[in-house]
């Protein structure tokens, strides 16, 4: 039966494998895994309605007079606190029989050292590891841009639709790259899958250059080396190949290198095979051929995930990429890039992990922030941390559709 009775809710036992068993529990609800989570927007009177929120519901107590639901964080005084008798009979069922991986039992058991792992463990299911994305603009070529997201350094441009394939991008750093390791910034315009953008550069972003430095900076080999020094302006076209969302292709040229402002010269001590100093791409007069292939998918419930190959500015990278992934009541951003060792730089990994749903109200799922690790080649060994620093990312709008 659809309907539920109180009496049965509440003589029914919980079971912690089974969600459809909870009385008092947490949904980091997102629009993009069920209409409902549209429709409780509608009957709780939820106005700009949002694509990620979180949703509690507590019908534990005998009597149906002390069961509410609350949209955003329950601690937070400014939430909004409904009576569950507001809820229509058909969403309540819903609701309560919703078994996905983002739904937390906030009746638990006490934990020990055991039992913290084996229940993450128990509420991975294999079906929700990797999925099809749910959002058609993440499919197509010519909406593929659309990204509410924006990286204090590195990471996918954010991408603001004024109607749908017309729009525009702004970046800070590469896709690919992590906190000062460069100091690139651009602006594009997008029409149809095409994109014309226009590049600078800030120097404050990375570092330190060698002009300016002092003696103990100069010494200095944190973040100093495995970078990318951009110049005054720079031009570059891509076009996203037609039927799907896959492969994107594209060319960077330089239209004015500006006064020339070394970067930092770190002394190499281990492999002098490359030259007595530690390697830096350093873009002057070239022009490059620039491509991306990719493969959107849906990971732990994330609303925009990717795994992909590329070749940018002359370097080779592979990774993976995704937002607000959903494991055991926790919602994270994750950020993994391979850059293979080429004439202009050694090898690097970068990983990076945001923690979001660490804001109250509209702020629940607009900010993230985590640690950022490049690891390379050092100065000194075959393996070192160049980089160990706070990264971040803002969400600038739900970027809403009803459909």
């Amino acid at each position: 039966m659809l309907f539920i009775s109180n009496s049965k809710l509440f003589s029914q036992e919980v079971i912690e494998t089974d969600p459809r068993t909870f009385k008092y529990f947490k949904i980091l609800a997102s629009t993009d895994d069920d209409s409902m989570f549209v429709k409780i927007q509608d009957e709780m009177s939820i106005d700009p309605k949002m694509s990620t929120f979180s949703l509690t519901v507590n019908i534990s107590d005998p009597s149906a007079d002390n069961h509410y639901v609350v949209f955003g964080d329950e601690t937070d005084a400014t939430a909004i606190r409904q009576p569950w008798s507001t809820i229509s009979k058909p969403l309540q069922a819903k609701l309560i029989g919703w078994a996905g991986t983002n739904k937390t039992n906030l009746q638990q058991n006490k934990l020990n050292y055991i039992s913290v792992f084996t229940k993450v463990l128990k509420g991975i299911k294999f079906k929700d590891v990797i999925s099809p994305p749910r959002l058609e603009r993440e499919i197509l070529s010519t909406t593929a841009y659309i990204n509410p997201y924006l990286n204090f350094f590195g990471g996918e441009p954010l991408g603001i639709p004024i109607k749908k394939s017309f729009g525009f991008s702004f970046q800070l750093g590469t896709p690919y790259s992590g906190p000062l390791e460069t100091d690139i910034v651009g602006g594009g315009f997008h029409l149809l899958g095409a994109k014309v953008a226009i590049h600078t550069r800030i120097k404050e972003l990375v570092r330190k250059r060698d002009a300016g430095a002092t003696g103990g900076e100069k010494t200095s080999t944190f973040s100093n080396y495995n970078n990318i020094f951009t110049p005054k302006l720079g031009l570059s076209a891509t076009y996203v190949i037609p039927f799907g969302n896959f492969l994107e292709v594209g060319y960077y040229t330089v239209l004015d290198s500006g006064d020339y402002d070394p970067p930092l010269l770190v002394k190499n001590s281990f492999d002098t095979s490359r030259g007595p100093y530690m390697p830096n791409n350093v873009i002057i007069k070239q022009g490059f051929f620039n491509w991306e292939f990719r493969y959107p998918i849906r990971t732990f419930g994330s609303t925009r995930a990717k795994i992909y190959v590329a070749q940018y500015l002359g370097e080779f990278h592979a990774g993976y990429m995704g937002r607000e992934l959903r494991v055991a009541g926790s919602v994270f951003d994750l950020r993994m890039d391979y850059t293979f060792s080429s004439q202009k730089r050694n090898w690097q990994f970068l990983w990076e992990a945001y923690i979001s749903n660490i804001g109250e109200s509209f702020g629940l799922s607009s900010f993230a922030l985590g640690p950022s690790i490049r690891i390379t080649k050092g100065p000194n060994s075959s393996l070192t941390v160049v980089t160990a620093l706070l990264n971040a990312r803002f969400k600038l709008g739900d970027f809403y559709s009803e459909k």
